[in-house]
């Protein structure tokens, strides 16, 4: 089964407007139609939230969500604070997640759903979407080599894909994230749904729904997808389809000098196999276990952003006490009252 992450590079047509403003930097939503080939009717936009600084842009981040909608409002909680540090901070809305759902469906569903056309279909959707947006905030002089990419949990599993194919990327940084996905469809919570499917007689192909098969052809197969190019891994019609979209087939394919690896403790959500599985993989990588949950962190971003300016090398004061002011928020538009 074939899979393609390649799309028709151009000049992005977007739409953009600013949706609030703080002291030293600006919020914008902006919007562009994707140039991913085949999207799924209700995600054929593209939508990210861009915080720019009002003065030099040092570096550049893009954060890259997790599955469903919740953990979207805690990320954004950076974005601000970034910014007034002099760090370009872009939240991409993935498609199938929070206002880019598709229809008749619900936020992150279709990640998961075991059908391999549909869940091939949204993978290479993420991907694209990740691509190109980079080339719009390249062509827009807003993404730096200075750089950090941060993936959490879903996000994480698209950015082990991308920092594969592009090389503009400068630091990744993977925040509770895992792999092995027979582990996840048959084990992990945010995939009861998949099992309730199965348990009413659902049939998937390739084996899905059948767990001894499916974690047997894993085992015997991922030795040599350890070893497999990143074009083999793609091109590859011998090898379960499962694999090309699973993190744990590009780990090996990450320098990993420039990698961060951060897994939660107490982590419920991700098995502890799925975890593990990608955490060894990633060997070589700097690696932390704090004790954590997949959730609890999302509130106390503080020390995340501290790391992403210190991966960035912006270590001056200034930008360090940027990130603990509270930002007064001013109206983009100024409303007179009536008289």
């Amino acid at each position: 089964m074939n899979i393609n992450f390649t799309y028709e590079k151009k000049k992005i047509e977007y739409v953009s407007g600013y949706i609030f403003k703080g002291r030293n930097y600006r919020c914008s939503y902006e919007r562009y139609k994707t140039l991913y080939r085949n999207p799924a009717p209700g995600t054929e936009s593209v939508e990210f939230y861009n915080f720019q600084p009002k003065e030099e842009i040092r570096a550049s981040t893009m954060v890259l969500h997790g599955l469903g909608s919740r953990n979207i409002k805690f990320l954004l909680w950076i974005g601000p604070h970034l910014a007034s540090a002099g760090v370009n901070t872009t939240i991409l809305i993935l498609p199938g997640n929070y206002t880019r759902v598709e229809n008749n469906s619900v936020s992150g569903r279709s990640f998961l759903y075991p059908d391999m056309d549909l869940m091939y279909q949204f993978w290479e959707h993420a991907v694209v979407d990740t691509l190109s947006t980079i080339d719009l905030l390249e062509q827009e002089g807003r993404w730096k080599e200075n750089n950090v990419l941060m993936g959490y949990c879903l996000g994480g599993m698209i950015t082990s894909i991308v920092a594969c194919l592009d090389n503009r990327i400068n630091h990744k940084l993977f925040m509770t994230t895992g792999g092995y996905l027979p582990q996840i469809l048959h084990e992990s919570p945010a995939a009861n749904f998949v099992r309730k499917l199965f348990a009413n007689g659902y049939k998937a192909n390739f084996s899905l729904n059948d767990k001894e098969q499916l974690y047997n052809i894993y085992n015997e197969q991922f030795p040599k997808i350890k070893n497999m190019s990143l074009s083999e891994i793609i091109n590859n019609e011998d090898i379960h389809p499962l694999f090309k979209i699973d993190p744990i087939s590009y780990a090996h394919l990450l320098n990993m000098s420039d990698v961060t690896f951060v897994d939660a403790l107490f982590d419920f959500t991700l098995p502890i196999g799925s975890r593990e599985i990608l955490y060894n993989e990633m060997k070589g990588a700097k690696r932390r276990v704090l004790p954590i949950s997949h959730v609890n962190w999302l509130p106390f971003e503080y020390v995340l952003a501290k790391y992403i300016l210190h991966k960035t090398n912006i270590n001056d004061k200034k930008a360090k006490k940027a990130l603990l002011t509270r930002e007064k928020i001013e109206e983009p538009l100024r409303i007179m009252p009536l008289k």
